[in-house]
């Protein structure tokens, strides 16, 4: 009897067991998946943070460069006017017409004189037969300008460049405001670059920020404070706009996705001098701002600060700890596993690949684009330049009796001298889109897309190189190191294939060449046969 009724609750017992066992399974199963979820959660926001980072280090990189390029522009243009014995607005005009064309983010270049207060009447005659409305100004209550009080001294801007978009600062004082004296005060002292806080500017149009950069002209080359005081007479001025170095650098690859404001902290006070947007957004994360500190500009101190959306981090998250735990499949998370090792497994292999190519482009002796890199670059160029209808432009350059220098002073010399003619050749084109490459022996190429002044680049390679003064003595053509350029711009056209402008350009050289070598050739591609070839008995190099 008891046997039979204890038979009934055996089954019972055992499904009440399973169901028990199975909703643990299912609970801890549960828990699992939670951990899992909230593990993958918190990694996604390490990467996200990460990648946020990157993106920070990037644009603070690119803008950094930006400011160096154009302080580097303004630092040889000192070097230039420290060489001439007199300063006057023609030559004013001829060495900084080019340089501004070509570099956009200054927005002036100036000239101006240090001058005692008894030499001021003198100075204003003698430019009003230049500018019969010339006289020393500064800024006046409302925010004009009014004529200059009188002052123990003055730096007026006798010149400046380009005269157009900037006549409103014609005469101004620049020590009359306290901000900019502070800042000629110590470039007079130091000798150094020496940039202003944040200011309007006298020739600005609309209510944006910029800066002054001073450089002082001396005569001679003092070496102490109080030399410097004695031997001093001038000073050049930059006028860089934030906006445009912000434009020309992160402007290019930023979006809608960031809010980039750049941030003089000098001394430790903030002073905004740009912001990409409206920093009282209520989209921006201001909890995720990263400030990244720039290196010295110019003796001011310089921040990047980048805020993403909350977009911005909702698609960098994605839905991986959603999908986890609606589906539980732990099937999906060892895919999920897989992927991520995959991914960072072809993330390495994309690193090392690209690693590899970039020592395939580069020439070993003097680290410049080889010719494969050549080849590509101005295939990549001609189809921009086609497609854009924009001028594309070509200098091939060729060491002058290279031969014989190295049968003079031995293979090794002649290594060095490539590779110090690299370096020069290198200085002397600085816009990113520029190429310098190898050709080939001692045959190096240039390519200048959206270049219309080819001829004034290759003329100042040529003059960089024989200003090196390495000796040559068993040159045809002068005492030391020269180099022959040949030229070539055009636009290309349909049906035009990028073998027409190296042909042109090697004509151009072979010009150059037979005309008696250290010297540049402009062909224009309307007057070439590109079928010619070059004639027998071309004379060795």
């Amino acid at each position: 009897m008891h046997k039979n009724e204890s038979d009934p609750a055996k089954p019972t017992s055992v499904i009440f067991k399973a169901a028990v066992a199975l909703i643990l399974v299912v609970l801890v199963g549960m828990s699992l998946l939670g951990v899992l979820s909230y593990s993958v959660y918190d990694a996604k926001t390490e990467l996200i943070g990460r990648s946020f980072n990157f993106e920070v280090d990037r644009k603070a990189m690119e803008f950094e460069r930006e400011v160096r390029l154009n302080l580097e522009i303004m630092f040889a243009l000192r070097s230039g006017l420290a060489l001439l014995p007199v300063v006057n607005r023609g030559v004013f005009h001829e060495l900084t017409a080019d340089v501004l064309r070509r570099a956009p983010a200054i927005h002036g270049f100036a000239y101006a004189p240090w001058l005692e207060d008894k030499d001021r009447a003198d100075f204003e005659r003698v430019m009003q037969t230049e500018f019969s409305a010339f006289e020393l100004t500064q800024v006046s209550g409302n925010g004009g300008t009014d004529t200059a009080s009188e002052r123990s001294r003055y730096v007026p801007v006798q010149y400046i460049e380009p005269l157009k978009l900037n006549r409103a600062a014609l005469g101004f004082d620049l020590a009359s405001e306290p901000n900019r004296l502070a800042a000629l005060r110590a470039a007079r002292l130091s000798g150094e670059m020496v940039a202003t806080a944040g200011l309007t500017l006298v020739q600005e149009t609309e209510n944006k920020r910029g800066i002054l950069v001073f450089t002082p002209l001396y005569h001679g080359n003092p070496t102490t404070p109080q030399g410097r005081r004695a031997a001093h007479y001038a000073f050049i001025n930059g006028v860089y706009r934030i906006e445009t170095l912000y434009e020309q650098s992160i402007g290019a690859v930023a979006s809608g996705n960031f809010l980039v404001r750049i941030i003089d902290v000098t001394d430790g006070i903030e002073d905004v001098l740009f912001a990409s947007g409206n920093p009282r957004d209520e989209r921006w994360r201001s909890d995720m701002a990263r400030v990244e500190i720039l290196p010295d500009v110019a003796g001011r101190e310089w921040a990047v600060e980048v805020t993403p959306t909350e977009e911005y981090i909702s698609s960098q998250r994605g839905y991986l700890p959603t999908l986890i735990m609606v589906s539980g499949s732990l099937l999906l998370v060892l895919m999920a596993s897989y992927v991520l090792f995959t991914v960072q497994r072809n993330n390495e292999l994309r690193k090392t690949k690209q690693e590899l190519e970039q020592v395939s482009l580069t020439d070993g002796l003097t680290g410049l684009a080889n010719r494969r890199h050549f080849d590509q670059y101005l295939e990549q160029e001609w189809t921009r330049a086609q497609r854009d209808g924009l001028p594309l432009s070509l200098i091939l350059i060729d060491i002058d009796y290279f031969k014989p220098f190295n049968d003079e002073y031995g293979h090794p010399a002649g290594d060095e001298c490539l590779k110090r003619v690299s370096d020069v050749l290198r200085t002397v084109s600085r816009r990113p889109g520029d190429l310098v490459a190898r050709y080939g022996g001692e045959e190096f190429a240039l390519i200048l897309p959206q270049t219309d002044t080819a001829q004034t680049v290759a003329e100042a390679c040529r003059l960089a190189v024989e200003a090196l003064s390495i000796p040559h003595a068993a040159s045809g053509t002068a005492p030391v190191v020269t180099v022959s350029a040949g030229v070539c711009t055009l636009v290309p056209q349909p049906g035009m294939s990028p073998g027409l402008l190296t042909q042109s350009t090697d004509v151009a050289l072979y010009e150059a060449k037979a005309k008696g070598r250290n010297r540049t050739h402009m062909m224009k591609v309307a007057s070439v046969d590109i079928e010619k070839t070059r004639t027998q008995g071309d004379n060795p190099t």
